[in-house]
């Protein structure tokens, strides 16, 4: 069965498809991640081909069908292009490094509303906020990490559940997780964090301005893709950063 449906969406990639077409990844609001083709859109005429561009929050109304690969879009709006972004390198740097993460690391079809609201918040406070755009980028790959379930945590030990504290230095293995000062004696650890890195990973999850080095965010950022490369081995890292 088809319906009409409408729903919010960011453009995450766009491909050509036969001589006027083409094909975009849309993550929604109400749908996760949708291919959709959008036809004619390679024409000269086309507002809808200007419109669809990587990053845009649009509102798309398609024909949805669920046996159907590929959806077909009947309307495309747009809704907000985040200028500030687009004429600013760093901020341009971190934005499509989200993207990327969504679209290499999200299923089709599946629901992700509250990352959703999450992805669109970040992205409005790099186009609006001063903010170090990195700085925000490593609040939002944590919160991503959470959301698709790969959550860091640094709360607790996960070999002996004692409590770890700011000022603490701790360890990390790919298989048990977060390991104190004492169980990392007795494993193997494949990063090891200062008392620095300790209080900066905990004032990361929260709404305070934290105090911090380039040297750590790039170290938490590295550490973060490494894990997600442990687990999801089709995860080569992140192409935008790479040389950042």
């Amino acid at each position: 069965m088809t319906e009409l449906v409408k729903t919010r969406a960011i453009v995450l990639r766009k491909i050509n498809f036969g001589d006027t077409s083409r094909i975009a990844n849309f993550f929604s609001e109400d749908y996760g991640k949708i291919p959709i083709i959008i036809k004619g859109a390679r024409s000269p005429k086309s507002k809808i081909g200007l419109i669809v561009d990587t990053l845009n929050l649009v509102e798309v109304v398609l024909y949805k069908k669920d046996t159907r690969e590929i959806q077909i879009s009947s309307q495309i709006e747009l809704l907000q292009y985040f200028s500030n972004i687009r004429e600013d390198y760093n901020k341009i740097t971190y934005a499509t490094a989200i993207i990327e993460l969504l679209n290499s690391l999200l299923m089709e079809n599946e629901p992700h509303k509250k990352l959703f609201e999450g992805t669109l918040r970040m992205l409005s406070l790099i186009d609006s906020t001063n903010e170090n755009p990195k700085l925000l980028f490593v609040k939002y790959f944590l919160f991503f990490l959470k959301e698709i379930g790969y959550d860091f945590r640094i709360d607790n030990c996960n070999a002996c559940g004692k409590q770890i504290n700011i000022g603490e230095e701790v360890s990390y293995n790919y298989e048990t997780g977060l390991l104190c000062q004492e169980c990392r004696k007795e494993r193997l650890t494949n990063f090891n964090f200062n008392s620095e890195l300790v209080g900066l990973l905990f004032c990361l999850r929260t709404k305070k301005k934290c105090n911090y080095t380039e040297e750590n965010l790039d170290f938490i950022i590295k550490m973060l893709e490494k894990i997600l490369s442990y687990h999801i081995h089709e995860f080569k890292g992140i192409r935008s950063i790479k040389f950042n």
